[in-house]
Formats: C-alpha cells, sequence, structure tokens
C-alpha cells in the first residue's frame, strides 16, 4: 500500500497528467506484445477521472482500497469530485460501452483497479503500474 502512495506521488510530481500516463499505458502495453483492443483499454482506462483529482483523492483511494473497501463503495456513490474519481473506472467504462466499444474493452476499463482475473487484466496491471514514473 505505501508502495502505491508513493508512485502517486512520485506520478504527480512529475507534473504528468491522467492523459500522458494513459499515452505511456498504450505504449507499454505495445511493447508487452498487446493486441490492439487491450492497448485500446490502456489508453482509456483513466478518461473518467474529473479533472480536479486531488493529490489527496488518489492517497485517500488507495488507503480505503486497502482498509475499508465497504466505506469506498458507500463514498463512490455521491457526485463528488471524490466519488467520481473513486468511480471512475465504471464510468469509463460506461462511456466506453456507450461509444460501441468491445465487450473486453468495456470490461478492462471497469476492472482496471480489481485485482487481475485474467492473463488480459493481468498484463492492463502491470502496463498501468509500470507507466507511473
Amino acid at each position: 500500500m505505501l508502495h502505491r502512495v508513493l508512485q502517486t506521488w512520485r506520478y504527480l510530481a512529475a507534473a504528468r497528467g491522467d492523459e500522458a500516463h494513459a499515452e505511456h499505458t498504450a505504449r507499454r502495453l505495445r511493447e508487452l506484445g498487446a493486441d490492439e483492443e487491450l492497448v485500446l483499454a490502456g489508453l482509456l482506462h483513466d478518461r473518467a477521472k474529473p479533472a480536479g483529482t486531488r493529490l489527496w483523492h488518489r492517497a485517500a483511494a488507495v488507503l480505503l482500497d486497502a482498509a475499508a473497501p465497504r466505506v469506498r463503495a458507500r463514498l463512490a456513490a455521491a457526485d463528488s469530485t471524490f466519488a467520481r474519481y473513486l468511480d471512475h473506472a465504471r464510468r469509463g467504462a460506461e462511456l466506453a460501452r456507450a461509444e460501441g466499444r468491445s465487450e473486453r474493452v468495456v470490461r478492462l476499463i471497469a476492472r482496471h483497479h480489481e485485482r487481475p482475473s485474467d492473463a488480459d487484466e493481468s498484463l492492463l496491471a502491470r502496463a498501468d503500474r509500470e507507466a507511473l514514473p
């Protein structure tokens, strides 16, 4: 958990936005030999994060994931910036579905903060992690 908070801190301190992170994730997936659908999921996985996301939102989400997942789920149901940040995977999947993306891409976006359950999810998680500084 502390490792993830420190990664997030380095990421934000480097003044990189979520758009650059998505591009780095997609590039890393290509380097790892992913097919184009998986690369697309990497490119789109964080686009539902709200523009006003702050460092404390990111740090609190990591802590809630580890210590209080039920509280996290309740907080994500609201409409604040923090709630939208907590719920960005589901919201991003809804956007992808509305655009007619494949069910595979939708599922990968929706699950990108869950424990990987297959090879695609594991590869996306790896690229997402490695795309951070």
